[in-house]
């Protein structure tokens, strides 16, 4: 790849890589696609030969590798070795999110060998029963005495390595529970919390969870939750206010597609790309993903994933960002090397309708952004919505010529 990359002015390492070494998971929370009655899940596994080639292309141009996604990486069986592959290519950060369930003392080992630079276990709720209402059917006790294990072994071992985090999502059925949650985190060793809303997923009867609807505890809950955080000394990451009015403007099943709102999920009406307030969203995603892009006064594109990030699943096709509820594959690492795939067809489309805003539904829906931009109606948007079957015409012209 050396001489790909390797040109006056380019960051060496410019890539956040992100893979699903397998696409399971013991639970069916019920915020998630799991839970879905038309889910069909696959055995698929990333086998180490794939996942040898994928780290080999990828790996030294990456800044951060993050071996989960959409799934629970502890079921993966080759966890173990993404992590010395990590260590192998001297990744400066990698870390994976899990419900800690399959915790065991060999992943502890290897987390702690490799100097894996952070951990997230997500959990939404220090309360027993509402835990095991959101995350079934997890044991809410389980998963307290793996989290509490790793961070003993952490200490037993006399590393800063890794740095805890925890997870929260926040819903309508949690919501008043995290202040409390936060100082019970604390009191657990917990060395950060990161708070973000909750998608709504068409089809799990989730609708009125949704904080877009109560937007008066939501507000009221966070300023406290803040305070708290401050108060005790523990870093926390948590969106920002909702609007009242959006209360009032959401009362059917479902928040309504970009077309049908105001603005799309990136850029509420009236905003352009050079205001202060895109400015400020996207640098703050921006640092909030890790991307390898500075702060900027003014944007040239709402999105910067194309440009900064891939997602590999476990058969080695690849998404551009990890909410591409499109499903439309950019390559495949079976077939193709990472620089076929990353000067291909797929991604220079994508980029030239960001640069030039002619959002695709996926993109002008994005459901990341819910995580930061709740004043935007359409990133709460049922993510069913924009299945490629359901794109109108023009657009999936678009797609298919893209996807040849």
């Amino acid at each position: 790849m050396a001489d790909f990359f390797d040109r006056p002015g380019v960051n060496r390492r410019f890539l956040r890589v992100k893979l699903d070494l397998a696409n399971k998971c013991q639970l069916k929370c019920v915020m998630c696609h799991f839970a879905h009655p038309e889910f069909v899940g696959n055995s698929a596994d990333m086998d180490v030969e794939l996942l040898e080639k994928v780290a080999a292309e990828t790996f030294p141009l990456a800044h951060e590798v993050v071996p989960s996604s959409s799934a629970e990486p502890l079921m993966a069986r080759n966890l173990p070795r993404v992590l010395e592959l990590c260590r192998e290519y001297e990744v400066p950060r990698f870390h994976f999110s899990t419900n800690g369930l399959s915790l065991n003392d060999r992943i502890i080992d290897k987390v702690l060998e490799t100097g894996m630079t952070e951990m997230t276990f997500s959990i939404d709720t220090h309360v027993k029963e509402t835990f095991e209402e959101i995350r079934t059917p997890a044991p809410f006790d389980k998963t307290i005495a793996n989290l509490d294990r790793m961070i003993r072994r952490k200490r037993e071992f006399g590393s800063g390595k890794p740095k805890i985090y925890v997870t929260a999502v926040l819903m309508r059925k949690n919501i008043e529970e995290m202040p409390d949650f936060i100082r019970f985190m604390k009191d657990h060793g917990v060395d950060a919390l990161n708070f973000v809303h909750m998608g709504v997923i068409g089809g799990l009867g989730i609708e009125n969870e949704t904080l877009l609807k109560h937007p008066t505890i939501a507000n009221a809950t966070l300023e406290e939750m803040r305070r708290v955080a401050d108060e005790i000394g523990i870093e926390a990451t948590m969106p920002g206010p909702i609007p009242e009015h959006l209360g009032d403007a959401v009362d059917g099943s479902d928040a309504p597609q970009a077309h049908e709102s105001e603005g799309t999920a990136l850029i509420p009406e009236g905003a352009t790309m050079s205001s202060e307030e895109v400015a400020e969203f996207l640098n703050r995603k921006n640092r909030e993903f890790n991307l390898a892009v500075g702060e900027k006064r003014r944007h040239t594109r709402p999105c910067y994933f194309p440009w900064f990030y891939i997602h590999i699943n476990p058969d080695g096709t690849v998404f551009p960002c990890g909410c591409w509820f499109e499903f439309t594959t950019f390559g495949d690492f079976k077939t193709q090397t990472f620089k076929e795939i990353w000067t291909g067809e797929n991604y220079r489309e994508l980029r030239k309708q960001l640069t030039s805003l002619a959002f695709r539904p996926v993109c002008a829906n994005c459901s990341v952004a819910n995580m930061g931009r709740p004043d935007v109606l359409a990133s709460f948007s049922h993510r069913g919505k924009v299945h490629k079957d359901r794109l109108d015409t023009k657009m999936a012209k678009t797609v298919d010529k893209a996807a040849r």
